[in-house]
């Protein structure tokens, strides 16, 4: 069986990311190992009981469960794309097989688990390389030198479906940038991905302050102006810090108590990043870094764009799309300001949709890239069978899967090409699918930053 990337939703976002697999290999054999461990009566008891409820128990043969168990290993070999590979639609990510003749149901019954694991990461790291791309284009023109995995961050966190999706979530996009406001993807990346972030920097976060935290000390001090000040002078004085701006009135902190607090600005040891949380997000960050460069000054980098003076800078995290994000990077660009000016932190709307230009936005699901996990290829009696389905009612093509065995073939202009009808499974120098897992033991096992050089090539 084959999972694949069938074709893209969106037709300018064509490729899509391939991530997550590794981390589904290695729950996969943590809970298998539960399952060959726990006592034989106790597993087929909890199997009776929701299978029996959910399908009846004399429509399922039960004794394959009691089989397996007595085996002791799960009979599977697993191939796939190397992680961070970006693909082109229509290629296998994953080739499954049975290693043992009596555990051929052993493949489609992991389905579901598999897609349902390796999708969302799939996706997430998909929008992250799209932020990078756009990043990476505006700094090359505007800051050249400067780091585009500095450029935004993960603001994601409260707003996913739960823990375990803001962790992966954060830890894809931690593929494509170093930050992040999502602490559990640093103990979720050293325990699968062995990134060692710490050491390496990854998922580097900020200082922040909140509404809450603004408004409460605006009730105790009866201005806003006192709290900078403390703030530079007391609680923060040598680590840089953000601060939520517009609890109140965000053009008059700007105007008028940011400029009021030069002095403090330019003592503190750090930087002071203004965080404007509403309203039009492209006019108020233009408007404010023209501001601030009145205010503080700054240097002309040696691509000739004006970057702020290092006490002073802007983080913007609402509303962030790749849209507004790209129109806010050219706007600067015209008014000679490089993209450094201006950090953005990615939200989870922006996790869940991407924007095409013209505004229209395709929702992040398993269809998005259409990720399908279908049997290609089977020997029963003997005899080698190819499957396949090729709906008549299947008009644009999405549904059609490949037939027999594949070998998938990567080209010189890094598109890949899947060639299909094979009576058997290809050899391993064939294709660029790898061994990940055979019968119980993980092969080939890579760390984030082998990864991370397999999507960026040209900077790890």
């Amino acid at each position: 069986s084959y999972l694949t990337a069938r074709k893209a939703m969106n037709e300018n976002f064509p490729k899509m990311v391939v991530y997550g697999i590794q981390p589904f290999i290695m729950d996969m054999s943590e809970s298998f190992s539960e399952f060959f461990n726990a006592n034989l009566e106790d597993v087929m008891y909890e199997y009776d009981h929701y299978i029996g409820a959910h399908l009846g128990i004399g429509n399922v043969a039960r004794d394959r469960i009691v089989e397996l168990h007595e085996l002791g290993y799960l009979p599977l070999e697993i191939r796939a794309l190397p992680e961070g590979s970006v693909v082109n639609m229509g290629i296998p990510i994953v080739e499954m097989r049975n290693t043992h003749p009596r555990f051929a149901w052993v493949i489609q019954w992991l389905e579901c688990l598999l897609q349902t694991e390796v999708w969302p990461m799939c996706a997430y790291a998909t929008v992250g390389w799209e932020y990078h791309k756009v990043a990476d284009k505006f700094y090359s023109k505007t800051a050249p030198g400067a780091d585009p995995f500095m450029a935004m961050a993960d603001f994601g966190f409260r707003g996913m479906s739960c823990l375990e999706d803001a962790t992966r979530c954060s830890a894809s996009w931690l593929l494509s940038f170093n930050k992040t406001s999502t602490i559990p993807a640093l103990p979720y990346l050293d325990h699968y991905y062995n990134a060692e972030c710490a050491e390496h920097k990854i998922g580097i976060g900020a200082v922040s302050t909140e509404h809450s935290v603004m408004a409460a000390n605006y009730a105790i001090d009866g201005d806003e102006i006192t709290f900078v000040k403390r703030m530079l002078t007391e609680i923060y004085p040598n680590t840089s810090f953000s601060m939520v701006s517009d609890t109140y009135d965000y053009w008059n902190m700007v105007n008028n108590i940011i400029p009021a607090c030069k002095a403090e600005i330019l003592a503190h040891n750090g930087k002071l990043l203004v965080r404007p949380d509403s309203g039009d997000m492209v006019s108020i960050t233009i408007g404010t870094i023209q501001k601030f460069w009145d205010t503080f000054g700054g240097t002309i980098n040696e691509a000739g764009y004006k970057v702020l003076d290092p006490h002073i800078g802007l983080i913007y995290g609402d509303g962030c799309t790749l849209n507004r994000v790209e129109q806010i990077y050219e706007s600067l660009e015209k008014l000679g300001f490089a993209s450094t000016n201006v950090v953005f932190g990615v939200g989870a709307f922006c996790f869940h949709a991407l924007f095409s230009p013209d505004n229209k936005f395709t929702v992040l699901t398993r269809d998005t890239w259409g990720m399908a996990m279908k049997a290609t290829y089977g020997v029963f009696g003997g005899k080698e069978v190819p499957i396949y389905k090729d709906p008549k009612t299947d008009q644009g093509g999405l549904k059609k899967s490949q037939k027999g065995c594949c070998m998938v073939q990567k080209h010189p202009d890094g598109t890949y090409e899947c060639i299909d009808g094979f009576s058997e499974w290809v050899d391993d120098n064939l294709t660029v699918l790898k061994p990940v897992y055979k019968d119980g033991h993980i092969i080939n096992e890579k760390t984030f930053h082998e990864i991370r050089a397999t999507l960026y090539p040209e900077v790890v």
